[in-house]
């Protein structure tokens, strides 16, 4: 059995896990969700640029060396960082019952879960992992994504509303914060490990929709706005398997060597 990919949605990679989740083109009435298209495209171009260039190859090289189970396990403790946002986002969208899952995971994962290295609150208590931020919570108030938006390094996808809500975010999504770990330079050894980490489980999903997308901007673009209607409607995928807890599982589809 091999560990599935989570979806991360705070960085270039974590963006692409979020594109394969997507449900299909827009409809053709809709209003024009990128005004700012000739801003956002040359933004782009350089997110995409540095990607290929220097993110990418790093991350392959990374994963050439680690095992994905193991890259699971150092984005569950990355994860488990999220708790206060994870925490009172629920709570401002009215949602309790969410906000006490947040509180017991945190608190199982942080303990018998190694600092959230393990997931023992899902595996063995049923309480599943939901990712939640202030453009979320804005979106469960009624406010509309507004324009599209694109910034290099920082928001390599967004729109007004989940913009507006970042600065939030870097304070509680400590995970998740950019601005936290670059300003901190303690912290910046883990920020490279995340941000390679997150891209590395990517790769494969990326690699395969750059090769299926006509236009890549676009693709990218539709499936972001998409995906956050599917997360601020709380969708979410009941079926998926979520990661092993079995640091050194193999791959029983595949022979052991000789």
């Amino acid at each position: 059995m091999r560990v599935a990919r989570p979806v991360i949605l705070a960085s270039f990679g974590s963006l692409l896990l979020g594109c394969a989740a997507a449900n299909g083109p827009a409809p053709a009435d809709a209003p024009n969700p990128d005004p700012w298209q000739p801003f956002n495209h040359a933004m782009f171009s350089v997110n995409d640029t540095l990607d290929r260039w220097l993110i990418g190859p790093v991350a392959q090289g990374w994963s050439f060396v680690t095992p994905e189970t193991v890259r699971v396990h150092i984005e569950q403790l990355f994860d488990n960082l999220n708790f206060p946002g994870y925490f009172v986002q629920p709570l401002l969208q009215g949602d309790p019952k969410q906000a006490s899952v947040a509180f017991a995971r945190f608190g199982v994962n942080s303990t018998v879960g190694l600092a959230g290295f393990f997931d023992p609150a899902n595996h063995y208590l049923g309480l599943r992992r939901r990712p939640e931020d202030t453009g979320q919570t804005f979106g469960v108030w009624g406010s509309g994504p507004g324009p599209y938006l694109v910034l290099p390094f920082l928001l390599p996808a967004s729109d007004v509303r989940d913009a507006s809500g970042y600065p939030f975010d870097a304070v509680l999504n400590i995970g998740d914060s950019p601005l936290i770990s670059y300003a901190v330079p303690v912290l910046w050894p883990a920020t490279v490990l995340r941000t390679i980490n997150r891209r590395a489980l990517a790769d494969q999903d990326l690699r395969e929709l750059r090769a299926a997308s006509f236009d890549w901007y676009s693709a990218v673009r539709d499936a972001y706005l998409q995906r956050r209607e599917v997360l601020i409607r709380n969708d979410r995928d009941e079926g998926k398997e979520a990661p092993s807890d079995d640091l050194y599982e193999l791959d029983e589809s595949e022979p052991l060597p000789e």
